[in-house]
């Protein structure tokens, strides 16, 4: 049978920093120990002769498992401190580089709020003038929502081309929109609300709606006129059938004169109050 022979680590366990980067120690010597160690006396029996080099070698396995762990820390701290003071100076500057930003960028946005207030008096000047050159004289710069930037202006501060044909076009589109109300029935109403809004279809639309409901109105209210009249006439008739009728009796009145004529006048005159009804003397 092969004789087991005891693996033996001659030096201390030692590490220390040479350079940054760079870690000079025996820590793997010492992995290597335990490992043979451990695989020794995994496969030796044990006698009275070997228990004491035994327990002489678990004490030094021991102390070496405790300088392991006291190297690791302390190489760590010492590795960790130039990291630390570098995320310490890194953290600091950033903390400058963004004020400094916030300074500039504060800066940069006050200019740029007052190049474009402006660059909105050069755009809303010729508004302005457009729209009084096709006399309208109802909507404002506002109303048309056109956010003015720097790309609005030439560098000579003169309108794009963009920008006066977006503005004209604004204006143009309200005069054919008033062109189109005045072929309307109900111009002034349909004009009143149109300036509320600038939709022509929904003004023309909502006032041939409320006509519409204005006529249909007075249209029952006629109706209802007349059917009230109808129903009073009605009435009327119906009341004069079921009264009951009520003969005037005439006053009876006397006349006294002298007749003359020949007899058969006078036979004629009598069979005529006769046949009359006529009480005479």
């Amino acid at each position: 049978m092969e004789k087991l022979l005891k693996p033996v680590f001659k030096s201390e366990i030692k590490a220390e920093i040479k350079r940054f980067g760079e870690i000079e120690d025996n820590i793997q010597e010492a992995q290597d120990y335990a490992l043979k160690l451990n695989e020794y006396y995994s496969k030796i029996t044990f006698t009275e002769s070997t228990l004491k080099d035994a327990t002489d070698e678990k004490a030094k396995v021991n102390k070496f498992k405790d300088e392991v762990k006291k190297f690791k820390k302390s190489i760590i701290d010492e590795y960790n401190k130039p990291i630390d003071n570098f995320k310490e100076l890194c953290n600091t500057t950033i903390t400058l580089l963004e004020d400094t930003y916030k300074t500039i960028n504060e800066q940069v946005k006050a200019y740029d709020e007052k190049l474009i207030a402006e660059y909105t008096e050069i755009v809303k000047s010729y508004f302005d003038e457009y729209a009084e050159s096709k006399k309208i004289d109802f909507v404002l710069f506002e109303d048309m929502n056109f956010k003015v930037l720097k790309g609005s202006l030439t560098e000579s501060k003169n309108l794009t081309k963009k920008t006066k044909e977006t503005i004209e076009s604004f204006i143009n589109k309200i005069v054919d929109d008033i062109k189109l109300i005045n072929s309307q029935q109900y111009v002034d109403e349909m004009m009143i609300e149109y300036k509320k809004d600038l939709n022509v279809s929904k003004a023309i639309t909502d006032v041939n709606n409320r006509h519409i409901e204005l006529e249909k109105v007075q249209q029952e209210k006629e109706e209802k006129k007349e059917q009230k009249l109808t129903d009073k006439v009605m009435l009327n008739k119906i009341e004069s059938l079921s009264a009951p009728k009520v003969e005037k009796k005439e006053e009876i009145l006397e006349l006294s004169f002298k007749v003359r004529g020949t007899k058969e006048k006078l036979k004629l005159l009598k069979q005529f109050l006769e046949n009359g009804g006529y009480d005479y003397e």
